[in-house]
């Protein structure tokens, strides 16, 4: 029989009546798509060498002999990651098929196999081990691990469990990635609800640790952690339990820069994954050193915030929310601006600054990206024009920013600020007006 990638041949007998007798031998090269077809939802490709003989009964073969496979690839169904370069021997004994040095590529990462698939004498059973130094996995939608570990899969085609311990190099999210989708509660499928009945009827039981130097990364932060979590419940429908510690780190939010001062993510719901934060992260404003507190289950977060030097809270929601306080909107009020606009403006910028700022920082490799339609200049400007800011962070203590008002090629303001140290930083300033200035910062805190 030939094909593509297909030339072998069959001997022997086969009878369909009476005792129904097998004796037959296949020698020759398949087209490994050939055995998908009896598999639902499985997709393998690649040539494989096949040398086997079939005894016994049509109901009940045995089957022996192998498949050497050199440079296979195999998907199914909805999983994340599919193998490639597939390399190896799958043996016949009797009735199992076992998994003899067999590796492939996943991932970006190398993966070796083994373990087997007992048939005959009811459902097929399967027992593989899989164990890998680093694959990159898309799951659930939106986030990417890089992972090393050990998994074991076993179980029936209706009833299957994974199993295994991994360690967590690096969680990569996406961009404007929906966390209710994700943490979708009781109604969510954060496997994004799998057609493969195989998949929706997987156990979880994996136990992930982070590697020392894991990050959590998204295209505005870079965060360092420290993880612990053991993933339970069913691959659409998984339980994380467990705790994150976030160790530093600094992440970009409306043109500010804020730092981590601590932070712990904790699991602890055995039904959804709703998890507890607590998190403080700090920013200058101004020269207003301002601490925001995320505490709280996800579903009700709460928030709170702090400035030093102090300043009521109302002064440091605008601050937050403006670059401004309280006062100083007011007296740019009473020079002409109408402050009721500020707020619908600030979420006009906020809508504007998200859909392309992601795109222009991963374009031209810049830290930080905005269209400020809400920025009011120093000068009684009745109708300013929007504002557009760059900033490029060369290193953790040297920040360079140029922001300008695209109907006016003299409102211009370069910023440069270099930090010596943690309480004494130096700001240079070339403001709207063409005046040069430089101001040194030194912080110190009274007990």
């Amino acid at each position: 029989m030939r094909g593509a990638d297909t030339d072998f041949r069959v001997t022997g007998l086969a009878r369909f009546s009476g005792d129904r007798t097998l004796d037959m031998r296949v020698d020759g090269n398949v087209n490994l798509q050939l055995f998908g077809g009896f598999v639902p939802n499985l997709d393998a490709r690649g040539p494989g060498v096949l040398n086997a003989a079939f005894a016994g009964t049509v109901s009940n073969p045995r089957i022996t002999g192998r498949i050497h496979v050199d440079g296979g690839s195999v998907r199914y169904g909805d999983f994340p990651a599919g193998l490639s370069g597939i390399k190896g021997d799958f043996t016949f004994d009797t009735s199992r098929l076992v998994f003899d040095n067999v590796t492939g590529g996943i991932g970006g990462g190398q993966i070796l196999l083994a373990g087997s698939l007992t048939y005959g004498g009811g459902p097929a059973r399967f027992d593989i081990s899989a164990t890998t130094s680093q694959a990159r996995i898309g799951y659930p939608i939106g986030m990417s691990w890089l992972a090393a570990g050990n998994l074991r899969l076993t179980g029936t085609a209706q009833a299957g469990t994974l199993s295994g311990h991994v360690t967590v190099d690096r969680l990569l999210m996406a961009e404007g990635l929906d966390f209710s989708s994700v943490f979708g509660g009781e109604s969510g499928t954060a496997g994004g609800g799998s057609t493969s009945p195989f998949l929706r009827n997987l156990e979880l039981d994996i136990v992930a640790d982070s590697s020392p130097t894991a990050q959590l990364q998204w295209p505005s932060g870079s965060i360092q952690t420290d993880a612990s979590l053991r993933v339970r419940g069913t691959w659409d429908h998984p339980i994380l339990l467990g705790s994150i510690h976030l160790l530093s780190g600094d992440m970009s939010f409306r043109g500010q820069r804020y730092r981590l001062s601590r932070g712990d993510i904790n699991f602890v719901n055995p039904f959804q994954i709703d998890p507890v934060l607590n998190i403080e992260a700090t920013t200058t404003i101004r020269q207003y050193e301002v601490t925001v507190n995320f505490s709280g289950a996800a579903s009700h977060l709460s928030l709170s915030y702090r400035s030093d030097p102090p300043l009521p809270s109302g002064d440091i929601i605008a601050l937050l929310a403006l670059g401004q306080t309280g006062e100083e909107s007011q007296l740019r009020a009473t020079s002409g601006t109408q402050s009721p606009q500020v707020g619908a403006t600030t979420l006009l910028s906020e809508a504007v600054s998200s859909q392309l700022g992601g795109r222009i920082q991963r374009l031209f490799g810049i830290s930080h990206f905005s269209v400020d339609p809400s920025y009011v200049s120093d000068t009684a400007i009745q109708n300013p024009g929007a504002r557009v800011t760059i900033s490029q962070q060369f290193s953790h203590d040297f920040i360079i920013t140029y922001s300008t008002d695209i109907t006016s090629t003299q409102q211009q303001v370069i910023q440069i600020e270099y930090t010596l140290r943690r309480n004494i930083s130096v700001i240079a300033l070339r403001d709207e007006n063409g005046t040069f200035g430089i101001d040194v910062v030194r912080k110190k805190r009274f007990k």
